[in-house]
């Protein structure tokens, strides 16, 4: 491909997928900005937990987005949704999450969160389960389409992948709440019902021990940034009433955390494709760097919207007119680019140490995208109130 197509690429591709993702994310930033004072109330343990959760949504299926495109490429995988490894790869990823998110939750309580502390655990482990099992198969549905349309799922599946995450994360937990709040024995039930539901998923996946084996590597490597993670919650906790006083972050956290979170997933997603198939021998390849200068001219479009969506909703909940953020609009394309760079870099690396950049660099990327933005987002709210 000659720039200009990358360009196009980019633009035709890439950019509607980015744009749909925020969009999406903007539903998710949405109830994040309306309970947010209520959350750090009522139940404050979960904002240690939140960008854990954020991130293991986006590392874990964005991972196995990435994976699934390239066992189509070669063959592995049956262009369906019934294909039985469909199946395997969803329960082995809500295993994948549960564990990391409950040690998040006994962290948070050792710290000395403990207030609703046996109610959050459930909260986690049941949004867990159901939020893994919807967004397990709409990865594998949105590859195969893609794979399906010849359009190069690397492409176009990690923005929907993890911008759908934060979708369901945020209102989901909102949701498990309301209804602790509204009665208690529904809770409870609810709660019992997906617990039943996830052993009845491993029984028929047949997902055994030496399964679960296949994938500790990316078990690990999840758990592993879990605990990463807790950078980002203990900044959210600590700075969450400078956030909620520059009234508009609070609504655009999610987008701005998932946006780069999709630029690193995409340089990563096409960096390990291009590297299985032979088609990178050094790390200045023309190729990718073209890639990524192609996805730089999408950035400031990027940006404008997250500030115009953040200020438009602001106003509708709030009736807050805070104006468009031109802190966040005008810093926004360099640090899209610092993370794509920063993806492309690790994807490389850990490819020459021979190890699986759809299993690592993906989540790796993720995850320190969530803790970049995290504090980008604390640096601009500070810049906003003059903090």
């Amino acid at each position: 491909m000659s720039f200009d197509d990358k360009v196009q690429s980019a633009f035709k591709v890439s950019l509607p997928s980015l744009i749909v993702s925020l969009g999406i994310g903007f539903f998710g930033g949405t109830f994040l900005g309306k309970y947010l004072d209520r959350i750090r109330r009522d139940y404050p343990g979960l904002l240690i937990i939140l960008p854990g959760m954020m991130g293991l949504r986006g590392n874990v299926f964005s991972s196995m987005a990435s994976r699934f495109s390239t066992m189509l490429y070669l063959g592995g995988l049956k262009p369906s949704v019934k294909d039985r490894k469909v199946l395997e790869n969803v329960v082995i990823a809500m295993l994948i999450s549960l564990i990391p998110v409950s040690l998040l939750w006994a962290i948070g309580v050792i710290r000395g969160v403990r207030y609703h502390a046996i109610e959050i655990l459930f909260i986690v482990i049941g949004s867990t389960i159901l939020v893994s099992l919807i967004l397990g198969y709409f990865t594998a549905g949105i590859t195969i389409f893609a794979f399906r349309r010849d359009v190069d799922p690397d492409s176009l599946v990690a923005p929907l992948v993890a911008s759908m995450g934060d979708l369901l994360t945020i209102p989901t937990l909102v949701g498990f709440i309301l209804l602790l709040e509204r009665d208690v024995r529904e809770f409870w039930a609810l709660n019992g019902f997906l617990i039943v539901m996830l052993f009845f998923l491993l029984a028929v996946s047949r997902v055994g021990p030496a399964k679960f084996r296949e994938y500790r590597q990316l078990f690990t490597t999840i758990t592993a940034l879990a605990m990463l993670s807790l950078v980002s919650g203990f900044t959210l906790e600590r700075f969450s009433g400078l956030i909620a006083s520059s009234v508009i972050l609070g609504f655009a956290y999610p987008s701005i955390l998932s946006s780069f979170g999709n630029y690193g997933s995409i340089v990563a997603a096409k960096t390990s494709t291009k590297l299985n198939l032979g088609e990178i021998e050094n790390y200045l390849s023309k190729e990718l760097l073209e890639e990524i200068l192609a996805l730089l001219l999408t950035t400031p479009i990027i940006g404008l919207l997250i500030g115009f969506f953040s200020s438009g909703i602001s106003y509708l909940l709030l009736g807050v007119k805070p104006g468009i953020p031109l802190q966040l609009v005008l810093t926004y394309p360099f640090m899209a680019l610092f993370i794509m760079l920063y993806a492309y870099s690790i994807s490389y690396v850990l490819f020459q140490h021979n190890i699986d950049p759809d299993s690592v660099a993906i989540p790796l990327i993720a995850n320190n995208s969530d803790i970049f933005g995290t504090i980008y987002v604390v640096a601009i709210a500070g810049l906003m109130v003059g903090a």
